[in-house]
């Protein structure tokens, strides 16, 4: 479970930096022209969140629920990119209230 809070955290940090930080300004305004639905997904900490749930599953190979291992994976993809949402949300708003 260690693993799988960790993960989501990074997922967390990821998200946030792509979809909120000046920084990715240029690059979501570039993917945007070029696609409707890439703009979109770069726009998005939820949405993006969850690719990177699956990208960071793929890399790390955590399993929460010992079940045939594809579901497992799956399913705990979605549990990070659950916990990673409210922790992307936290962010969000603390960064509102700081007027940024």
């Amino acid at each position: 479970m260690g693993k799988v809070v960790l993960l989501s955290i990074v997922t967390a940090s990821i998200s946030f930096t792509i979809t909120e930080t000046k920084i990715f300004q240029p690059f979501r305004e570039w993917i945007g022209n070029k696609s409707v639905l890439m703009g979109e997904l770069f726009s998005c900490g939820y949405c993006l969140g969850y690719w990177i749930a699956f990208a960071l599953v793929a890399a790390y190979r955590p399993r929460l629920f010992q079940s045939l291992w594809l579901l497992d994976y799956f399913l705990t993809a979605l549990v990070i990119a659950w916990l990673s949402a409210f922790q992307w949300s936290i962010m969000c708003w603390l960064m509102s209230k700081i007027g940024k």
